[in-house]
């Protein structure tokens, strides 16, 4: 499945590091993303819930990646957007991570300033 090949290669995994991580192994999940057999309901709910996507995504039943509405779909949304942002941020001693955030505060209110003008 080509999807479960991305989410492996975005988390920076082999297929023997997923297998490890899942409790199976490497030729599952080769036959698995090679579609040359079903995923276990059982790895579906473990992959599903690793990756932080809905069980229906994983199966191509529907593009939404996260259910709607809940506050750690949302926050994996983010993580998984701007994860390498977040990633850079990190390495900032803490009084730069203050820089960071005064800066984007202040992009934020000059947002919504201009917004209210027109």
């Amino acid at each position: 499945m080509g999807r479960l090949k991305e989410l492996r290669r975005r988390r920076g995994l082999t297929q023997e590091g997923l297998a490890n991580e899942l409790g199976t192994s490497q030729q599952t999940i080769s036959r698995i993303e090679n579609n040359e057999d079903m995923i276990p309901t059982d790895l579906l709910v473990k992959l599903a819930k690793f990756y932080n996507v809905s069980a229906d995504y994983i199966v191509v039943l529907t593009d939404e990646k996260y259910n709607q509405g809940g506050g750690r779909d949302r926050l994996a949304h983010y993580i998984e957007r701007y994860g390498d942002e977040f990633a850079l941020y990190d390495k900032l001693s803490p009084d730069n991570q203050e820089v960071v955030k005064a800066v984007l505060n202040t992009l934020v209110h000059a947002s919504e300033n201009g917004k209210s003008k027109n």
